[in-house]
Order: C-alpha cells, then sequence, then structure tokens
C-alpha cells in the first residue's frame, strides 16, 4: 500500500506505506540505494517514505536538484543532525556558524595551497607504490580500499600535523572510521535523529570519538603553544591562524577539532574510495588501461607523474569524472524543507527532508544515455555541451559544494596514473562487486587485487 501527498495539481506524491510507526526505518538503514532504485522505478521522479512521523521525498530530477543546491538554498537547508564525530564542522553546520567556518577553510584548499601539499603526496605516493611492487614480488594480494586508506592515512597525517605517520594508529582509525562510515553516513545519521534509540552501536561510536579527540586535541595543544610561525603549510596551522571575515576571530580547540575531523575523514573516505572503484573499473577495462598508460608516458617520459601532470593528462582525468559518476563519493544529499514549498509539482510541508542521491540522478535516462556503460568519453568538452547544472552533482554543488574536491580530483588522477604506470594490475574478486553505503560508496567484500611490478 502507497502513502501520499496531495498536490495543488491534484498529482500525488506516493510511496510505500512501511510498517505501523516504523514506516520505511528498516529498508532505509539496511539497502538504501536498492530503496531509492525501487522508489525512483516505480513513482518516478519524486517519491515519499515516511520514518516514524517524517516525511522523507526522494528527488533524481536534476532540474530539482538544481533547484535545491543552488538557486534557492536558503529554502532547502541542511538539516539540523546530531554527529558525535563531525562535530558542528563544514559538513553538517548551518546558519552563520556555517557561513563563518566556510569563509575561514575554502581559501586553504584553492589550488595554489594544494600545491604546497602536492610533495607530500608525491613522497607517500612513491612509498606506497614501492609496497605495492613488494608485496606483489612475494605473490601477496591485497585490499585496495584498505592500502588506498593507509596511503591516504599518511597524506593526510603529514598534511595536518607536519609528522612522520604513526602507522600504528592506522588500524585503530580504521576501526573508528568503519565505525564512524556506519553510523555517520548521511542516512544513518538522520535515522538516528528520529529514532536515536533504535541504534545499536550507540556506546561504540562515543568510545571511538573519545579515542579520536584524544590525539587531536593533545596535537592542537602543542601547535597553539609553539606560537605563529612563519612557512608553517599544514593544514593544523592554516586552521589554528585563520581568521573570521567579520570579527577577526579565530577558531577555538572544538572548531580546530571539529574542522579537521571533517576534512581529514573526508579527504580520507572519499579518494580511497575513488581510487579503489578506479583501479577496479581499469581491471575491467584493458584498452583503458592502456590509454591512460599511453598519455602518462606522452606527458611524463617515463617519470613518475606529479601535480603539475595532472591538468596535462585529460583522458585520465575523465576516466575519473567517469568513475565519480558511477560511483559518486558524495553518494546521497540531506536537505529539508524550510516552510511549506512546491518541488516536481508537490506540495511539501514544512520539515519535510530531501533526499537528493547523485546515485540515481547520475542514472537518469532522459540526461544520461546508457547510464549504466563505463565511458570516459562522455566527458569529453564537445559532449558535456547542454548539461544540465543539476545532472552531474559527485561533491554536491551550489554554496555548499565540497572544498576538497580540487584536491580530491588531483591525488587521484595523480594515483591512478602512477599505479598503471608502473604496475600491472590484477582484480581476484568476484564480479559484479556488491558495494555497501557508508560515508561514502564502498565494496561491500573488499576489493581483493593482486600488483606486479611492469616489465620493461
Amino acid at each position: 500500500m502507497d502513502t501520499s501527498v496531495s498536490s495543488s495539481s491534484g498529482r500525488r506524491l506516493a510511496g510505500p506505506r512501511g510498517l505501523p510507526v516504523l514506516g520505511s526505518f528498516f529498508p532505509m538503514l539496511s539497502e538504501p540505494l536498492a530503496l531509492a532504485n525501487k522508489l525512483h522505478a516505480r513513482y518516478g521522479d519524486v517519491s515519499l517514505i515516511r520514518v516514524y512521523k517524517t516525511p522523507i521525498a526522494f528527488l533524481r530530477n536534476p532540474v530539482d536538484v538544481k533547484r535545491v543546491l543552488i538557486d534557492e538554498p536558503q529554502t532547502f537547508p541542511k538539516p539540523l543532525i546530531d554527529n558525535p564525530f563531525n562535530g558542528n564542522g563544514l559538513t553538517v553546520s548551518r546558519g552563520d556558524h556555517w557561513k563563518r567556518q566556510r569563509h575561514m577553510v575554502q581559501p586553504l584548499f584553492h589550488k595554489e595551497k594544494v600545491r604546497l601539499w602536492s610533495g607530500i603526496f608525491s613522497e607517500e605516493l612513491a612509498k606506497s607504490v614501492e609496497r605495492w611492487k613488494e608485496m606483489g614480488a612475494r605473490g601477496e594480494s591485497f585490499d585496495m580500499y584498505t592500502e588506498g586508506a593507509r596511503l591516504m592515512f599518511g597524506v593526510m597525517w603529514r598534511t595536518c600535523f607536519e609528522e612522520q605517520p604513526e602507522i600504528a594508529y592506522f588500524d585503530r582509525i580504521m576501526d573508528a572510521i568503519d565505525v564512524f562510515g556506519r553510523r555517520v553516513s548521511p542516512l544513518s545519521v538522520l535515522l538516528y535523529n528520529l529514532m536515536p534509540r533504535m541504534d545499536p552501536r550507540h556506546e561504540r561510536v562515543y568510545t571511538s570519538v573519545k579515542l579520536i579527540n584524544g590525539w587531536i586535541y593533545e596535537r592542537i595543544g602543542k601547535r597553539r603553544g609553539r606560537g605563529t610561525e612563519d612557512g608553517d603549510i599544514t593544514l593544523l596551522s592554516m586552521l589554528v591562524e585563520a581568521k573570521a571575515r567579520d570579527s577577526g576571530e579565530s577558531m577555538n580547540d572544538k572548531e580546530v577539532r571539529d574542522e579537521i575531523v571533517n576534512l581529514f575523514g573526508a579527504s580520507f573516505e572519499m579518494i580511497a574510495t575513488s581510487l579503489t572503484w578506479a583501479i577496479h573499473a581499469c581491471t575491467q577495462h584493458p584498452e583503458v588501461t592502456q590509454a591512460i598508460r599511453d598519455e602518462v608516458q606522452g606527458v611524463t617520459g617515463g617519470a613518475p607523474p606529479r601535480y603539475e601532470d595532472v591538468a596535462k593528462m585529460p583522458y585520465t582525468n575523465r576516466v575519473v569524472q567517469e568513475i565519480n559518476r558511477l560511483c559518486p563519493p558524495a553518494w546521497t544529499i540531506l536537505r529539508e524543507t524550510a516552510s511549506e514549498v512546491e518541488v516536481g509539482g508537490v506540495m511539501l510541508p514544512k520539515g519535510t527532508q530531501l533526499l537528493l542521491c547523485p546515485y540515481a540522478i547520475h542514472r537518469h535516462p532522459d540526461h544520461w544515455k546508457d547510464a549504466e556503460t563505463f565511458d570516459p568519453d562522455r566527458f569529453l568538452p564537445e559532449r558535456l555541451t547542454g548539461m544540465h547544472k543539476g545532472a552531474y552533482v559527485p561533491f554536491g554543488a551550489g554554496s555548499r559544494i565540497c572544498v576538497g574536491q580540487h584536491m580530491s580530483l588531483v591525488d587521484t588522477v595523480q594515483t591512478l596514473a602512477a599505479v598503471l604506470q608502473q604496475l600491472d594490475v590484477e582484480y581476484l574478486g568476484k564480479t559484479p562487486v556488491e558495494w555497501q553505503t557508508r560515508l561514502t560508496f564502498v565494496p561491500k567484500h573488499g576489493m581483493p587485487v593482486r600488483m606486479r611490478a611492469r616489465q620493461g
């Protein structure tokens, strides 16, 4: 049986009624992507479910997406989320606090700043490539997601703290990210807000938060104790020294902590995930692998690719863009209605939660031909002409677009280029790959691969 909201035009916004009281709680928690696909297949671009008493509308039409994210953000604000991991950082904050923090944080990820950190990335990438060569020489396989996360752990640790990575922390942080990834994915946060006592991981989450907070606050304290230092390009120092535009005030320790966690966690998870899916796609499409190798050779002449080379590799960039279409890092985006408003011809009451799923948006049949086909050339400039601004939103859109999107794209392209330049990659898992939804869109059973040094 369906549930519905009536529109002024007489059209009904329909969706499954779900269980008494709980509504669609369990499908949302266990299989949100499958639910989104079923809803859009049956009900079209706008559909409705309920969790407890809260209406949740699924949107996938790029016209509605552009309106919500770009044209009218004040009408469709970020919902208030109680998130023990991200605190009140950029990804969850709202209103004046968000504007203040965005002003201070966004300049830290401009291209010239990312270039300053590129040497760190290249060094950590070279270490990882050598590690993977050595593992291959011993006949060992590994999980691509875990190794991609290990790479980004080293990169972000040094970028944030200017210390050599304390690898002993890696396993503990991976465990914490696993908890947080399941607990603070956009959907589970929403569900937890609506029905918090039904989350069995409550205590484990807060134990992990305490662990993470301890080592971050320790480093903030040490940095403040040194005072202002010229030439310090660590992300921690830039956050400590950033000034608000209106008041000239700096962030307090809690605000610095929240932004470190947001930026560290997002970069850690998003880049590792994009790299994992890109590597998998190349193992399934040898012609793509060869095209990337040819391009890298033409640009670097056999030298390891650097930050400056990324812009000279348009095909490899298109591969990553296509990966981010099929497996978008921000696989779902949450907003809510600030007042009663019409969306897609339907009047939605104030407080309706809006769920925009880039996974579904990037497969809209009116905007993407053969949407399930992996085709990097769909991002050729001439084929992008006329693309709707709401049709491709892997990092969100509008004023809240991800501040780290440039860093994510550059790092993923450089890593993919270096791996395929120096290594042969064999995928050892099942096809098709099963996935699960966390902060990002990850393989459910890992991504087992074996890499060997290329000959000749």
